[in-house]
């Protein structure tokens, strides 16, 4: 009797997807979508730009623009990732909360978990920069701050 109260005690706690969860997760998803699509075509536009710089920097030979167009290649490449982690998770998780396919579900979350990763990182590293940039512009022109 010990074992059959322990199994129904712990299946009351497991977690349970409602009619209304699912609906706001394929709502979130169908959104996902839309800002993935629109990150991918703002890395192309950003892609393009960078090759053009990339291009005038090496017809004119000016260094400061090869480095510019450089930073840009790096910074389009780096963006693609959340538009990849966004199109999937709408992808995964819409599908499987439509067919009640537990694996689609779990990668659909697994790349929203990645978004959220990549984003924490990126901002820690953008925090990081925007400090050294503060501190070089301190120690080279002490008199502005």
């Amino acid at each position: 009797m010990d074992t059959l109260d322990q199994h129904i005690e712990l299946d009351s706690d497991k977690l349970r997807i409602n009619n209304s969860i699912k609906e706001n997760l394929i709502t979130a998803a169908k959104w996902a979508r839309f800002l993935a699509v629109m990150a991918f075509v703002f890395t192309g536009i950003m892609g393009i730009a960078s090759l053009v710089i990339l291009i005038a920097a090496l017809s004119s030979g000016i260094p400061s623009l090869i480095g510019m167009g450089l930073g840009y290649m790096i910074v389009t490449i780096v963006f693609i990732f959340p538009g990849l982690y966004l199109i999937r998770f709408a992808g995964s998780t819409e599908k499987g909360l439509r067919s009640n396919k537990q694996g689609e579900f779990d990668y659909g979350i697994q790349n929203l978990k990645s978004l959220f990763k990549f984003m924490g990182i990126y901002t820690i590293v953008l925090i990081g920069v925007y400090i050294l940039i503060f501190m070089f512009a301190s120690i080279a022109n002490p008199r502005v701050f």
